[in-house]
Protein backbone atom coordinates (compact mmCIF):
# COMPACT_ATOMS: atom_id res chain seq x y z
CA UNK A 1 0.00 0.00 0.00
CA UNK A 2 1.23 3.27 -1.32
CA UNK A 3 1.93 6.16 1.55
CA UNK A 4 3.52 9.27 2.28
CA UNK A 5 6.73 9.63 3.56
CA UNK A 6 7.35 12.73 6.19
CA UNK A 7 10.93 13.44 5.21
CA UNK A 8 10.04 14.86 1.77
CA UNK A 9 7.76 16.94 3.09
CA UNK A 10 8.57 20.72 3.97
CA UNK A 11 8.09 22.32 6.96
CA UNK A 12 4.94 23.71 6.21
CA UNK A 13 4.05 20.38 4.43
CA UNK A 14 4.50 18.83 7.65
CA UNK A 15 1.88 21.04 9.63
CA UNK A 16 -0.78 20.94 7.19
CA UNK A 17 -0.20 17.08 7.12
CA UNK A 18 -0.67 17.23 11.08
CA UNK A 19 -3.83 19.43 10.94
CA UNK A 20 -5.28 16.96 8.22
CA UNK A 21 -4.04 14.16 10.39
CA UNK A 22 -5.71 15.93 13.31
CA UNK A 23 -8.94 16.91 11.75
CA UNK A 24 -9.54 13.50 10.58
CA UNK A 25 -8.85 11.30 13.87
CA UNK A 26 -11.19 14.34 15.89
CA UNK A 27 -14.06 13.69 13.46
CA UNK A 28 -14.42 9.67 13.53
CA UNK A 29 -12.17 9.17 16.55
CA UNK A 30 -14.15 7.38 17.86
CA UNK A 31 -13.53 4.39 15.37
CA UNK A 32 -9.96 4.90 14.80
CA UNK A 33 -8.60 5.30 18.13
CA UNK A 34 -9.84 2.35 19.81
CA UNK A 35 -8.67 -1.42 20.34
CA UNK A 36 -9.72 -4.22 18.42
CA UNK A 37 -11.48 -5.70 21.82
CA UNK A 38 -13.71 -2.52 22.34
CA UNK A 39 -15.59 -2.79 19.21
CA UNK A 40 -17.06 -6.13 20.85
CA UNK A 41 -16.95 -4.69 24.61
CA UNK A 42 -18.15 -1.47 24.47
CA UNK A 43 -20.48 -2.22 21.17
CA UNK A 44 -19.12 0.15 18.90
CA UNK A 45 -20.92 -1.21 15.83
CA UNK A 46 -23.80 0.28 16.76
CA UNK A 47 -22.06 3.82 17.22
CA UNK A 48 -21.46 4.20 13.08
CA UNK A 49 -24.17 5.28 10.80
CA UNK A 50 -26.83 2.96 9.56
CA UNK A 51 -25.82 3.10 6.12
CA UNK A 52 -22.72 1.71 6.81
CA UNK A 53 -23.95 -0.76 8.56
CA UNK A 54 -25.70 -1.74 5.48
CA UNK A 55 -22.70 -1.86 3.74
CA UNK A 56 -20.39 -3.81 5.72
CA UNK A 57 -23.08 -6.25 7.30
CA UNK A 58 -22.22 -9.53 6.76
CA UNK A 59 -18.38 -9.19 5.65
CA UNK A 60 -15.73 -11.42 6.24
CA UNK A 61 -12.69 -9.97 7.33
CA UNK A 62 -10.36 -10.54 4.51
CA UNK A 63 -13.15 -9.20 2.05
CA UNK A 64 -13.37 -5.74 4.54
CA UNK A 65 -9.58 -6.01 4.31
CA UNK A 66 -9.52 -6.05 0.73
CA UNK A 67 -12.36 -3.57 -0.29
CA UNK A 68 -10.57 -0.85 2.53
CA UNK A 69 -7.25 -1.65 1.35
CA UNK A 70 -7.95 -2.05 -2.36
CA UNK A 71 -5.00 -4.59 -2.63
CA UNK A 72 -6.62 -8.04 -3.80
CA UNK A 73 -4.88 -10.70 -3.33
CA UNK A 74 -3.50 -12.58 -7.02
CA UNK A 75 -6.50 -13.42 -9.13
CA UNK A 76 -8.75 -11.68 -6.40
CA UNK A 77 -10.72 -8.94 -8.07
CA UNK A 78 -12.68 -6.38 -5.52
CA UNK A 79 -16.25 -6.36 -5.95
CA UNK A 80 -18.32 -4.29 -3.97
CA UNK A 81 -22.04 -5.96 -3.15
CA UNK A 82 -24.06 -2.46 -2.68
CA UNK A 83 -22.90 1.11 -3.56
CA UNK A 84 -20.79 2.29 -0.36
CA UNK A 85 -22.10 5.05 1.17
CA UNK A 86 -20.02 8.65 -0.03
CA UNK A 87 -19.32 8.97 4.02
CA UNK A 88 -17.43 5.67 3.85
CA UNK A 89 -16.07 6.00 0.49
CA UNK A 90 -14.31 9.30 1.65
CA UNK A 91 -13.06 7.94 4.79
CA UNK A 92 -11.24 5.01 2.74
CA UNK A 93 -9.81 7.93 0.19
CA UNK A 94 -8.94 10.22 3.02
CA UNK A 95 -7.00 7.09 4.86
CA UNK A 96 -5.32 6.12 2.31
CA UNK A 97 -4.35 9.53 1.17
CA UNK A 98 -2.81 10.61 4.60
CA UNK A 99 -1.31 7.01 5.75
CA UNK A 100 2.42 6.93 6.50
CA UNK A 101 4.26 4.49 3.86
CA UNK A 102 5.22 1.53 5.59
CA UNK A 103 8.87 0.90 3.02
CA UNK A 104 11.23 2.74 5.35
CA UNK A 105 12.91 5.25 3.85
CA UNK A 106 15.88 5.07 5.61
CA UNK A 107 18.42 2.51 6.68
CA UNK A 108 17.99 0.02 9.78
CA UNK A 109 18.59 1.73 12.97
CA UNK A 110 21.78 0.80 14.16
CA UNK A 111 20.48 -0.79 17.76
CA UNK A 112 18.93 -3.10 15.86
CA UNK A 113 21.93 -4.36 13.28
CA UNK A 114 22.89 -7.12 15.37
CA UNK A 115 19.48 -8.45 16.77
CA UNK A 116 16.72 -7.42 14.49
CA UNK A 117 14.24 -7.59 17.91
CA UNK A 118 16.24 -6.20 20.15
CA UNK A 119 17.66 -2.96 20.65
CA UNK A 120 21.52 -2.75 21.55
CA UNK A 121 20.84 0.26 23.56
CA UNK A 122 18.37 -0.90 25.62
CA UNK A 123 19.09 -3.00 28.51
CA UNK A 124 17.54 -6.65 28.59
CA UNK A 125 14.95 -5.44 32.09
CA UNK A 126 13.25 -2.89 29.31
CA UNK A 127 13.31 -4.72 26.41
CA UNK A 128 11.33 -7.68 27.80
CA UNK A 129 7.32 -8.10 26.84
CA UNK A 130 7.94 -5.30 24.30
CA UNK A 131 8.46 -5.47 20.53
CA UNK A 132 11.22 -3.87 18.93
CA UNK A 133 8.94 -0.83 17.51
CA UNK A 134 8.03 0.19 21.04
CA UNK A 135 11.92 -0.63 22.29
CA UNK A 136 12.71 2.23 19.62
CA UNK A 137 10.34 4.41 20.65
CA UNK A 138 10.50 4.39 24.80
CA UNK A 139 14.57 4.84 23.88
CA UNK A 140 14.14 7.86 21.52
CA UNK A 141 11.55 9.48 23.64
CA UNK A 142 12.37 8.68 26.76
CA UNK A 143 16.16 10.13 26.10
CA UNK A 144 14.65 13.01 24.84
CA UNK A 145 12.91 13.40 28.02
CA UNK A 146 15.30 12.93 30.07
CA UNK A 147 17.26 16.45 27.64
CA UNK A 148 14.98 18.44 28.20
CA UNK A 149 14.27 17.66 31.93
CA UNK A 150 17.73 18.29 32.63
CA UNK A 151 17.63 21.27 30.06
CA UNK A 152 14.62 23.14 31.94
CA UNK A 153 15.37 21.86 35.27
CA UNK A 154 11.85 20.44 35.26
CA UNK A 155 12.47 17.94 38.67
CA UNK A 156 8.97 15.75 38.17
CA UNK A 157 7.09 14.17 34.49
CA UNK A 158 3.62 13.04 34.58
CA UNK A 159 2.93 10.51 31.49
CA UNK A 160 -0.59 10.27 30.82
CA UNK A 161 -2.07 7.19 29.13
CA UNK A 162 0.65 5.27 30.07
CA UNK A 163 -0.43 2.13 29.33
CA UNK A 164 1.60 -0.86 30.46
CA UNK A 165 4.17 1.69 31.52
CA UNK A 166 6.90 0.50 29.22
CA UNK A 167 8.12 4.49 28.81
CA UNK A 168 7.29 5.15 32.01
CA UNK A 169 9.21 2.44 33.96
CA UNK A 170 12.31 3.40 31.70
CA UNK A 171 12.27 6.89 32.28
CA UNK A 172 12.11 6.30 35.96
CA UNK A 173 14.33 3.25 36.53
CA UNK A 174 16.24 3.82 33.46
CA UNK A 175 17.09 7.44 33.01
CA UNK A 176 16.30 8.60 36.82
CA UNK A 177 13.98 10.55 36.85
CA UNK A 178 11.08 10.93 38.71
CA UNK A 179 8.04 10.17 36.98
CA UNK A 180 3.97 9.48 37.70
CA UNK A 181 2.02 7.66 35.65
CA UNK A 182 -1.56 8.17 34.95
CA UNK A 183 -3.76 5.30 33.44
CA UNK A 184 -7.67 5.32 33.51
CA UNK A 185 -7.57 1.47 32.43
CA UNK A 186 -7.71 -0.89 35.18
CA UNK A 187 -6.60 -3.91 33.09
CA UNK A 188 -3.93 -2.20 31.87
CA UNK A 189 -2.95 -0.73 35.38
CA UNK A 190 -2.69 -4.51 36.33
CA UNK A 191 -0.73 -5.61 33.88
CA UNK A 192 1.65 -2.67 34.23
CA UNK A 193 1.44 -3.64 38.26
CA UNK A 194 2.41 -7.36 36.82
CA UNK A 195 5.65 -5.98 35.09
CA UNK A 196 6.56 -3.74 37.85
CA UNK A 197 6.95 -6.47 40.36
CA UNK A 198 8.40 -8.96 37.54
CA UNK A 199 11.16 -5.59 36.52
CA UNK A 200 12.28 -5.21 40.69
CA UNK A 201 12.37 -9.28 41.48
CA UNK A 202 15.01 -9.14 38.17
CA UNK A 203 16.91 -6.88 39.23
CA UNK A 204 16.94 -8.42 43.13
CA UNK A 205 18.13 -11.70 41.50
CA UNK A 206 21.16 -9.85 39.53
CA UNK A 207 21.73 -7.58 42.22
CA UNK A 208 22.64 -10.87 44.28
CA UNK A 209 24.39 -12.33 41.56
CA UNK A 210 26.78 -8.71 40.73
CA UNK A 211 26.59 -7.33 43.47
CA UNK A 212 30.20 -5.71 42.76
CA UNK A 213 28.10 -3.51 39.99
CA UNK A 214 25.99 -2.31 42.85
CA UNK A 215 28.78 -1.27 44.93
CA UNK A 216 30.20 0.64 42.07
CA UNK A 217 26.81 1.96 40.92
CA UNK A 218 26.73 3.53 44.44
CA UNK A 219 29.75 5.03 44.28
CA UNK A 220 29.28 6.84 41.30
CA UNK A 221 25.82 7.84 41.90
CA UNK A 222 26.85 9.84 44.25
CA UNK A 223 24.43 12.29 46.64
CA UNK A 224 20.55 11.33 46.08
CA UNK A 225 17.92 13.69 45.48
CA UNK A 226 15.07 14.83 47.86
CA UNK A 227 12.84 12.78 46.11
CA UNK A 228 15.02 9.49 46.91
CA UNK A 229 13.89 9.22 50.04
CA UNK A 230 10.26 10.40 50.19
CA UNK A 231 9.55 7.32 47.42
CA UNK A 232 11.14 4.77 49.62
CA UNK A 233 14.95 5.03 48.31
CA UNK A 234 16.90 5.06 51.20
CA UNK A 235 19.76 7.74 51.26
CA UNK A 236 22.88 6.19 51.55
CA UNK A 237 24.35 3.13 48.77
CA UNK A 238 22.38 0.03 48.00
CA UNK A 239 21.73 -2.03 50.87
CA UNK A 240 21.24 -6.04 51.11
CA UNK A 241 18.57 -7.36 48.87
CA UNK A 242 17.97 -3.28 47.53
CA UNK A 243 18.40 -3.81 43.66
CA UNK A 244 20.56 -0.76 41.84
CA UNK A 245 20.12 1.22 38.78
CA UNK A 246 23.61 0.28 37.38
CA UNK A 247 22.59 -2.89 36.03
CA UNK A 248 19.75 -0.80 33.93
CA UNK A 249 22.62 1.26 32.36
CA UNK A 250 23.86 -0.32 29.08
CA UNK A 251 27.58 0.30 28.99
CA UNK A 252 27.98 1.68 32.14
CA UNK A 253 27.61 0.66 35.82
CA UNK A 254 26.82 4.53 37.04
CA UNK A 255 23.22 4.54 38.93
CA UNK A 256 21.02 7.31 38.03
CA UNK A 257 21.91 10.28 39.21
CA UNK A 258 18.49 11.48 41.18
CA UNK A 259 15.80 8.93 43.14
CA UNK A 260 12.89 7.24 41.35
CA UNK A 261 9.37 7.54 42.08
CA UNK A 262 6.87 5.71 40.06
CA UNK A 263 3.51 4.63 39.95
CA UNK A 264 0.85 3.57 37.20
CA UNK A 265 -2.95 4.19 37.27
CA UNK A 266 -5.17 4.97 40.43
CA UNK A 267 -3.24 3.51 43.58
CA UNK A 268 -1.15 0.94 41.73
CA UNK A 269 1.62 1.46 44.50
CA UNK A 270 0.86 1.52 47.69
CA UNK A 271 2.15 4.36 50.05
CA UNK A 272 5.85 4.19 51.44
CA UNK A 273 7.05 1.18 48.14
CA UNK A 274 10.74 2.41 47.29
CA UNK A 275 11.87 1.49 44.46
CA UNK A 276 15.47 0.72 43.16
CA UNK A 277 17.64 3.53 43.23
Amino acid sequence: MPGISARGLSHEGRKQLAVNLTRVLALYRSILDAYIIEFFTDNLWDTIPCSWQEALDGLKPPQLATMLLGMPGEGEVVRYRSVWPLTLLALKSTACALAFTRMPGFQTPSEFLENPSQSSRLTAPFRKHVRPKKQHEIRRLGELVKKLSDFTGCTQVVDVGSGQGHLSRFMALGLGLMVKSIEGDQRLVERAQRLDQELLQALEKEEKRNPQICAAGATASGARSPAATESGCPSGPPGPGEPCGGLLQPGSTACPTGGDAYSTGPAAVPSGTGFPC
